[in-house]
């Protein structure tokens, strides 16, 4: 899945992130602040791509929330005999590709 940040400015591959978070350092703690959703990299050492800015973490969790329920969704058929062959079509799901973009608020 990709993922387009909130300025629109960076294309994250969650193939390749390591993890998506919430920032501990911005918000959430001082009121005014920002919480910020964060994506690490395995193999980059304290390297991380901000993907977008919240006014709250309720608001930052939501988000996250939302990345989580695209991430899962799948197509899938029961399966059964076709209309329009004499033919049974066994059940499948499959993961088609997908692209979340971060809210901008």
């Amino acid at each position: 899945m990709l993922i387009v940040s909130q300025n629109r400015k960076c294309l994250l591959n969650m193939e390749r992130a390591g993890t998506v978070f919430l920032s501990s350092l911005y918000g959430g703690h001082e009121e005014g602040k920002p919480v910020k959703v964060l994506a690490s990299f395995p193999l980059a050492e304290d390297v991380t791509e901000s993907l977008g800015e919240y006014e709250s973490e309720a608001r930052a969790m939501e988000v996250l929330g939302e990345i989580a329920d695209e991430y899962g969704k799948y197509l899938g058929a029961d399966g059964g005999l076709l209309a329009t062959a004499n033919f049974y079509a066994p059940p499948f799901a499959f993961a088609p590709p997908k692209v979340y973009k971060m809210p901008l608020e």
